[in-house]
């Protein structure tokens, strides 16, 4: 038998609160169950879960893949050599968010965060599924660039592994939107364009999670829970630039600004940073060169 499927009408984006306002079942949805274990606001990780799981969406359905793509062969060697790369650090996410939920859910006490972080891997797998199908249409298979997973391997090391992971997600997640808004605004191909816009659209329900959680287990940190988050914090970004080097010439003849995207992602996580009760001086950013 055929598989069949018939896409559903562009729906409106669901707002919670309206629902709320108009229904006493939803309204008791949106209560979590009591907990006295959790070090967090599960009241608001439970909202938010609702969200994500408003807004999925279907890339063969909201990207139009039968556009043809015709640019000459320089510009299309960039876009495929600067998307693996891409490729490679979202797959690295989703295997580092499954890897390290359970461990995040244990050590936070919040089951909450399990609806959460598994409509998060959702996400990640989707960008993934998207990327590939973009990467397949500028004509490259992806390729999975084992010499970049050094960033996971940092980024979940040592005895505050969680607290670990969830600050280097501040910065990776900053980083990808920093490089969804340039991409986005290059206005590479039409395809690429509303993918960009699409996943940003993930990326900054991400970082509002991480916005939400990271003072309160910030302020659980011991002295030196600080110091292993401050200085792996700082060899991730340190290692970014100096990855991101390489591509300057390349980036630039596409329309993209290597220097205006770290100073964007780094500006944001120190925004972030003071949000959180600290100061610059708390994290140390590397130099751009």
């Amino acid at each position: 038998m055929e598989d069949t499927f018939n896409p559903p009408a562009e729906a409106k984006p669901v707002i919670i609160s309206e629902l709320a306002a108009k229904s006493e079942a939803i309204r008791a949805m949106l209560e979590p169950l009591p907990s006295k274990r959790s070090l967090l606001n599960d009241k608001k990780i439970r909202r938010l879960y609702m969200q994500a799981a408003s807004q999925q969406w279907f890339s063969p359905t909201k990207l139009n893949f039968d556009i043809p793509l015709d640019m000459e062969d320089e510009k299309r060697r960039i876009l495929i050599q600067v998307n693996k790369i891409f490729y490679t650090l979202e797959k690295m996410g989703l295997s580092t968010i499954l890897y390290m939920q359970p461990k995040a859910i244990h050590k936070l006490k919040s089951e909450e965060s399990a609806f959460y972080l598994s409509q998060q891997a959702a996400d990640e797998a989707r960008h993934v599924f998207t990327i590939e199908a973009y990467l397949k249409k500028l004509g490259s298979p992806p390729e999975y660039d084992r010499k970049l997973h050094v960033f996971s391997q940092i980024a979940t090391f040592g005895f505050y592994r969680v607290e670990n992971w969830l600050f280097s997600t501040l910065f990776s997640e900053n980083f990808a939107s920093a490089f969804l808004r340039q991409y986005k605004a290059a206005n590479t191909d039409p395809i690429g364009a509303e993918m960009s816009r699409l996943l940003l659209v993930d990326e900054s329900r991400h970082l509002h999670f991480l916005h939400m959680i990271l003072p309160d287990i910030l302020d659980r940190l011991s002295l030196m829970g600080r110091s292993v988050v401050k200085t792996s914090q700082y060899f991730v970004m340190r290692i970014t630039e100096a990855v991101s080097r390489n591509l300057a010439a390349d980036a630039a003849y596409v329309g993209l600004d290597r220097r205006a995207l770290l100073e964007d992602a780094f500006e944001n996580v120190e925004r972030a940073y003071e949000g959180f009760g600290v100061t610059r001086d708390f994290l140390r950013f590397p130099k751009i060169q």
